[in-house]
């Protein structure tokens, strides 16, 4: 599991037990970061996106990253 999403479970973890999260309530989790500002991504056009065959190092989904 990378960096990040490691420190995302410790955080949801930490917001149940204090009962301020409820996993099975969309609602909740809605009303928790609604709080938080959004700022939209930037779109990417394809012909600055990156290689195909180039290898993200910060992906979640390769679970062979270290």
């Amino acid at each position: 599991m990378c960096m990040a999403c490691e420190q995302d479970a410790i955080w949801l973890a930490y917001l149940e037990s204090k009962g301020l999260l409820n996993p099975d309530d969309p609602a909740a989790v809605e009303a928790l970061f609604s709080a938080f500002p959004v700022q939209p991504l930037p779109v990417q056009d394809e012909a600055a996106a990156p290689e195909p065959d180039k290898k993200n190092p910060f992906s979640c989904d390769d679970p062979t990253a270290g």
